[in-house]
């Protein structure tokens, strides 16, 4: 049986591919720390604020996905997701996987970590939009 934790993380990042980012918006405390990459391919830490206004990029794309392949949860709330991450802008396409990290409390993450392949720098480096 999947846990809530990771069915809302499901259901969030299914809702934002459709149009809807409510859910993930939601999902993410007000006061979230999450270490990521940067379209450069650096690494930095983001607050909220920052960490939505970095996926804004998505809406200069043609088409893009996040779909939650896998996911596994420890007893203490830790959801590590294995995403398809599809971005296409012109003729250029990224579709590879990425592990995201998830630490829940109280429904909401409040910490998280991605790691992407370094085909995912390479895109937006070709694209024009890590700049």
């Amino acid at each position: 049986m999947e846990s809530a934790n990771i069915k809302a993380l499901k259901d969030a990042f299914a809702a934002a591919d459709a149009g809807d980012a409510g859910p993930l918006v939601a999902l993410y405390d007000d006061n979230l720390s999450w270490a990521g990459f940067t379209l450069a391919g650096t690494q930095t830490v983001y607050t909220k604020g920052s960490f939505l206004e970095a996926f804004g990029v998505l809406a200069k794309l043609d088409e893009s996905a996040n779909e939650v392949l896998a996911a596994t949860e420890t007893p203490e709330g830790i959801v590590t997701a294995t995403l398809r991450l599809y971005r296409r802008l012109g003729e250029r396409e990224l579709d590879v996987q990425a592990v995201f990290t998830h630490r829940f409390v109280d429904g909401k993450v409040t910490h998280g970590s991605d790691v992407v392949p370094a085909a995912f720098e390479q895109f937006w480096a070709e694209t024009g939009l890590s700049a």
